[in-house]
């Protein structure tokens, strides 16, 4: 808690992360460098309220994706996020689009010795989204 709380400054009545990225949430590794990197928000709720559960996520109601406040966190599921985006305006107008080809998925899995960071890069994607083609959480069917 305490280096959340020291790498991080109150803005506009958020508390914002000023430390690492993952390029788009606050990141950590709470256990020094041989610990599991976490995004500070969910870390943050882990340690005011405990796991979170299977299927929900950690949301922010002030959409500020480098927020840490407490106060500023809630549960819910992927389609409640999506939702709660929706309802405020953060969603409009765009076209959601896939940027792999079946093609590209098939490369990807095929890809050992290359790290997802490295095959995000190459693919324009975040490399979460290669883990989710890697084991096949997306493209199932391919």
């Amino acid at each position: 808690m305490v280096r959340l709380m020291s790498g991080s400054e109150v803005v506009d009545g958020c508390r914002l992360w000023r430390g690492r990225t993952n390029g788009h949430y606050g990141d950590i590794t709470p256990g020094g460098r041989k610990g599991k990197r976490t995004s500070t928000h969910r870390l943050m709720w882990l340690l005011v309220h405990g796991p979170i559960p299977s299927g929900q996520r950690v949301c922010h109601s002030c959409d500020n994706r480098l927020c840490i406040e407490i106060t500023h966190l809630f549960l819910g599921t992927q389609r409640e996020n999506i939702q709660d985006a929706v309802s405020k305006g953060r969603l409009a107008g765009r076209r959601v689009k896939a940027k792999l080809t079946p093609f590209d998925v098939l490369a990807i899995r095929a890809s050992s010795g290359v790290s997802q960071r490295e095959l995000g890069r190459r693919y324009g994607v975040d490399p979460v989204t290669i883990w989710h083609v890697i084991h096949r959480v997306n493209w199932k069917h391919i």
